[in-house]
């Protein structure tokens, strides 16, 4: 009996304790704080302008390979054996060569968007430090992490709106 009157007052006088020591939760979505930024804007625009660009940069070969294609169809069975051996080599040499330069202009674009994220994220690490400590949060998750969660504990809100106003300095 005694025992249990010991745990009794001790889990009685332990919680106080607790409550001095409480825990708090919040979560970030991150995708949403990289989109909804204002330097997450200007990277996305950014991202777009070189994308129409390189679709730019391979339109006038696209349109010409097509062109050679309808020749070929055309034309083909009135051609000489040689002619049209010929335009199809060209036809088939020069959509190799469109299709290895898309995939490196892909590799190239992928690569740039990469290096957009990082520098954004590293930045976006650093707000929501300051956001957690000048909160008093014990520990932030990313919302990708997060099963369920209620609205109240999301910082996303207060992450950007801190991040955009460090920008205009």
């Amino acid at each position: 009996m005694k025992y249990w009157l010991a745990l009794l007052l001790l889990g009685f006088s332990w919680t106080p304790g607790l409550a001095q020591d409480r825990i708090k939760i919040g979560y970030l979505d991150v995708q949403r704080a990289v989109a909804e930024s204002a330097a997450g804007k200007r990277a996305g625009d950014r991202f777009q302008a070189q994308v129409k660009k390189a679709e730019a940069d391979t339109l006038k070969e696209r349109q010409d390979i097509e062109r050679l294609r309808s020749d070929i169809e055309k034309k083909g069975p009135l051609l000489k054996e040689e002619e049209r051996r010929n335009l199809e080599a060209d036809f088939q040499k020069r959509s190799v060569t469109l299709q290895r330069t898309m995939g490196d202009l892909q590799q190239d674009l992928e690569a740039k968007r990469r290096d957009m994220m990082q520098d954004i994220l590293k930045e976006l690490e650093g707000v929501v430090n300051d956001v957690g400590k000048a909160e008093k949060f014990t520990l932030i998750l990313d919302r990708s992490q997060v099963l369920f969660a209620d609205q109240g504990i999301d910082v996303t809100n207060k992450v950007i709106e801190t991040y955009n106003s460090r920008a205009k300095k």
